[in-house]
């Protein structure tokens, strides 16, 4: 850029660089950046977020070079097109939600369990089912009834036709046996 460049106006700078000669615009970017970082420095108080917005400025100033009506001065057009897009990433960041950042994600336990936890329950109920499958008949009876179906004593003693002592006894007997399987399946 020649110091004659930099003597002109901004209007002939404009014109020149709507010609094709990209240095004009450089020009008036070095001359109007530091006012338009100043003003958009109060919209946006966060540094990245302000070089983001400055060099979206740049931008759409670059390609709506074209569309300068001359009416205002370029650096009025200029914060124009600065508060625009500082306004348009405030209503971006609005519409999105944000949560605060969990150091200790171990603090919110999960209500649904894991894939290593509902295959180890997958197991345990297929061994319980197995051991059930194996007791006598009339031990098997009494616990399908009350631990699995769970009935009340006194609803598997009528169901079974049988006194609620006996009921009782075999269930106490049935529960030991699958205690004894389950416990000599384990070690």
């Amino acid at each position: 850029m020649s110091k004659s460049t930099a003597a002109f106006g901004d209007d002939s700078l404009i014109q020149m660089a709507l010609a094709g000669e990209t240095e004009c615009f450089s020009l008036l970017i070095a001359r109007h950046g530091p006012a338009l970082r100043n003003r958009l420095r109060a919209l946006v108080p966060n540094a990245c977020d302000l070089e983001d917005v400055i060099q979206n400025t740049f931008m759409k100033a670059w390609f709506g070079l074209s569309t300068f009506r001359y009416k205002a001065n370029f650096r009025t057009w200029l914060i124009s097109v600065g508060t625009n897009e500082a306004l348009l990433l405030y209503r971006h960041r609005k519409c999105r939600l944000s949560y605060p950042a969990v150091a200790d994600l171990e603090r919110f336990p999960t209500t649904s369990e894991s894939p290593h936890q509902a295959f180890a329950r997958s197991e345990t109920r297929s061994r319980v089912r197995r051991a059930i499958q194996r007791l006598p008949h009339k031990y098997r009876d009494v616990v399908v009834l009350c631990d699995l179906e769970e009935r009340t004593i006194r609803e598997t003693a009528t169901q079974l036709n049988a006194s609620l002592s006996l009921v009782k006894t075999r269930l106490f007997r049935a529960r030991r046996m699958l205690s004894a399987a389950l416990n000599e399946r384990a070690a």
